[in-house]
């Protein structure tokens, strides 16, 4: 009978332990999808016009003064992008940061030359809003 016991109570544990969720692999996968879809968010914005927009909804606060100069002297330039890409993108989850790399076709006006500029983006995650915020500025729009 004690036998029967033990074999009882081994089952239950293990399978107790089996239904316990895997909380950290979970956050992990949850940062790196909320990561690519920020990446494509922020790139697509840029893509569409909304610079202002993307800079306000994804650069970190300690750069967002900045950019959103940067994005203002751009419109005025008669910037247009026109096409993008996401060469690569790495979720670094032990670091809570992220790396993509961007290119752009693009044309400043009066010019209708498309030229085509790389962007290394650098993110980063705040725990205290639970969103990916990006570090790095814009590329240099020549």
């Amino acid at each position: 009978m004690t036998r029967m016991v033990k074999i009882f109570l081994c089952i239950a544990c293990l399978t107790l332990t089996a239904c316990t969720p895997l909380t950290g692999l979970s956050d992990t996968f949850d940062r790196s999808k909320a990561f690519d879809r920020s990446v494509k968010a922020y790139n697509r914005m840029l893509r569409w016009h909304e610079i202002e927009n993307a800079g306000m909804t994804y650069v970190d606060p300690a750069q967002r003064e900045e950019y959103l100069k940067r994005a203002a002297v751009l419109k005025k330039r008669g910037l247009s992008v026109t096409d993008f890409r996401i060469l690569s993108s790495r979720y670094l989850p032990e670091k809570k940061t992220g790396a993509a790399v961007a290119e752009f076709d693009y044309y400043i006006l009066p010019s209708n030359k498309v030229k085509t500029i790389s962007d290394r983006q650098e993110w980063i995650y705040r725990e205290e809003t639970k969103s990916w915020r990006l570090k790095s500025g814009l590329p240099p729009f020549e």
